[in-house]
């Protein structure tokens, strides 16, 4: 007996089409929010453009130079048109060192005061900082920095590191010091793929080189921890011995603090490590009437700021983000940076045209990325030098290491500050397997090929026995290339090589010390090092010119429109709470001479 029809849909028929509208409403109100946003953009820019006609910035003849130590310093300036119309830094760390500098021989700038709270500079650009604050403090002048708490419940130990290049480290009442040390902390999603039917197979050259491990492994391996521990002992110690010099603190003393920090700012001051307790209007109000000054922000005063442009010319070539091949890519708005080999490259053709410059310094700041786009890039600066006979510098940030290590290798020499994170000369390389989830959800996949390896980069099957054999060959050529190059480079012997490489991650005062940079520096010190070996008289004028160059208005127009999609994903997943910072660490994992994912806490 067939069911009687009704004119009244079933309950389900009704839950589905209830589904289908939320679907199609949450679709629509996607839609216009993302036009919302190009519409919202496209206004600032007008607005800021216009803005930009009427005003002007006024230059007090007396003023105290602040400086937000909380906003990030990218390596490369924010060049986009958001930054632009907005309150949002746009300098680069370089253009931060270049106006301190100029602030220091202003007789206009009174003093320098700054604010720090949980700083966006990374540990080897806190030490360039602290290098030229001392260095502004020598030449005469007065250096103050205020704190409504260093860090967020502990991870202030950085930040506390900088205040003590100041001459006063004030802070607010009832505040906190988070001066805890360093820690690490890696991701280790083993038994989540398990669950999912996902197998990771990838290999690596050597047992330092552990990007995988986060993979492969359920928890820290032996080898790896002990890495870690002699990072973090020595990043703390990199951080910690200027706190005891300038702060007058006996060690026991300070690894009792930081066994119980966070602490209050009553006890900081009891124990010596502030100098006063005051909030933020009466520090400033106290210290204008002192030099009898007004305060200028840093993004006004540095437009303000004019640097020689004539001739000689030393090139700064910075490359910040994990090397790829293609474009470079530096958007915020789109994540991560790429220092694209085919931008680059191009980048040192224009290098190569320009007569007018006598010395290169590579600015590198990068955790490495595909062994194929750094070579390009290595030998591309190689030629250079050839071509052009042209001292080349190099001088590292925070990373430079694996792929960001092998493109070092072509200066004439290599600086890098004590807390930089390099070496992990090793490769790695694999794919994840989807083979198991397939089964798992009935899925069955069959694979047709004219040789056994024609399969070998499928994620749905897994390496057969000579598929692994070949992939390991292919590996030992790419380790042993690195390693000749490395040898050849920095002249070291292979046999003495093998005890710095394997993978192995070096701080920059170790890789010092082991031959595989030459000193501890910074980009000042760089470019002072090219000025030299370039002839450049001690005395005389030069200029810096910057790569890459700044974008033109249709560059930034076009970035503006492509990016609001991306803009409004990440904007969605933090709302959904997801951590877009592990996220791209985690993207590391596509690479083969790359750091490992790991996030440090200081």
């Amino acid at each position: 007996m067939t069911e009687p029809k009704t004119p009244f849909p079933s309950e389900n028929h009704r839950k589905m089409k209830a589904v289908s509208a939320k679907i199609l409403l949450k679709s629509v109100v996607y839609a216009f929010a993302i036009f919302g946003i190009l519409f919202i953009l496209l206004l600032l820019v007008v607005l800021g453009l216009l803005r930009s006609d009427v005003s002007a910035v006024t230059i007090p003849d007396r003023s105290l130079l602040m400086v937000d130590l909380d906003a990030s310093f990218a390596e490369v300036r924010k060049d986009n048109l958001l930054t632009e119309v907005s309150e949002t830094n746009s300098l680069s760390f370089a253009d931060l060192l270049a106006v301190l500098q100029f602030a220091g021989q202003d007789d206009g700038v009174k003093a320098v005061v700054a604010k720090i709270n949980v700083s966006g500079l990374g540990m080897a650009q806190a030490q360039e900082l602290y290098r030229t604050i001392k260095q502004i403090r020598q030449s005469g002048k007065k250096a103050y920095i205020y704190s409504t708490g260093f860090g967020a419940y502990g991870g202030g130990t950085k930040e506390y590191y900088l205040a003590t290049a100041f001459d006063k480290i004030s802070m607010q009442p009832n505040s906190e010091v988070g001066l805890t040390g360093v820690s690490v902390e890696v991701p280790f999603a083993r038994e989540l793929l398990n669950k999912v039917g996902v197998t990771p197979e990838f290999f690596s050259r050597y047992e330092y080189k552990n990007a995988m491990a986060s993979l492969t492994d359920k928890k820290i391996s032996k080898p790896y921890k002990e890495s870690l521990h002699r990072l973090v002992s020595y990043l703390s110690g990199e951080l910690l011995a200027m706190v005891i010099k300038e702060r007058g603190v006996e060690w026991k003393e300070l690894e009792a603090l930081m066994n119980e920090a966070p602490f209050s700012a009553e006890y900081a001051m009891e124990k010596g490590l502030i100098d006063e307790i005051v909030y933020e209007s009466d520090w400033i109000a106290a210290l204008e009437k002192e030099y009898d000054a007004e305060t200028l922000s840093l993004k006004d005063y540095a437009s303000t700021c004019f640097f020689n442009t004539g001739k000689p010319k030393i090139a700064v070539l910075i490359l910040e983000g994990t090397i790829n091949e293609g474009p470079s890519a530096d958007n915020s708005l789109q994540g991560d940076a790429i220092v694209g080999s085919q931008t680059v490259l191009r980048q040192i053709k224009e290098i190569e045209k320009d007569k007018d410059i006598k010395a290169v310094v590579v600015r590198i700041n990068s955790p490495g990325g595909s062994y194929t786009a750094a070579n390009e890039i290595w030998y591309a600066l190689n030629r250079l030098k050839k071509e052009r006979s042209l001292p080349l510098i190099v001088s590292m940030g925070d990373y430079a290491a694996s792929g960001g290590y092998f493109v070092a290798l072509a200066g004439d020499k290599i600086l890098a500050e004590g807390a930089t994170l390099t070496g992990s000369i090793g490769v790695l390389g694999g794919k994840m397997v989807f083979a198991d989830l397939w089964n798992k959800i009935g899925v069955n996949w069959s694979s047709i090929g004219i040789s056994d390896t024609a399969n070998s980069v499928s994620p749905n099957f897994k390496f057969s026995k000579k598929q692994i054999s070949i992939f390991n060959k292919s590996l030992d050529r790419i380790y042993k290339d690195f390693s000749l190059k490395v040898s050849e480079a920095r002249k070291i012997d292979l046999k003495e090589l093998d005890k710095l490489a394997r993978g192995r991650i070096w701080l920059g005062r170790e890789a010092a010390e082991n031959g595989l940079i030459d000193e501890i520096g910074g980009l000042d010190d760089a470019v002072i090092e090219a000025k030299s070996l370039a002839g450049i008289d001690e005395n005389a004028k030069f200029s810096l010119v910057f790569y890459p160059k700044p974008k033109t208005l249709q560059e930034k127009l076009n970035e503006i429109l492509t990016s609001a999609p991306v803009f409004s994903s990440l904007v969605l997943g933090k709302q959904l709470g997801i951590d877009t910072e592990k996220l791209s660490i985690l993207k590391r994992w596509q690479y083969d001479a790359v750091l490992p994912p790991m996030k440090f806490n200081d």
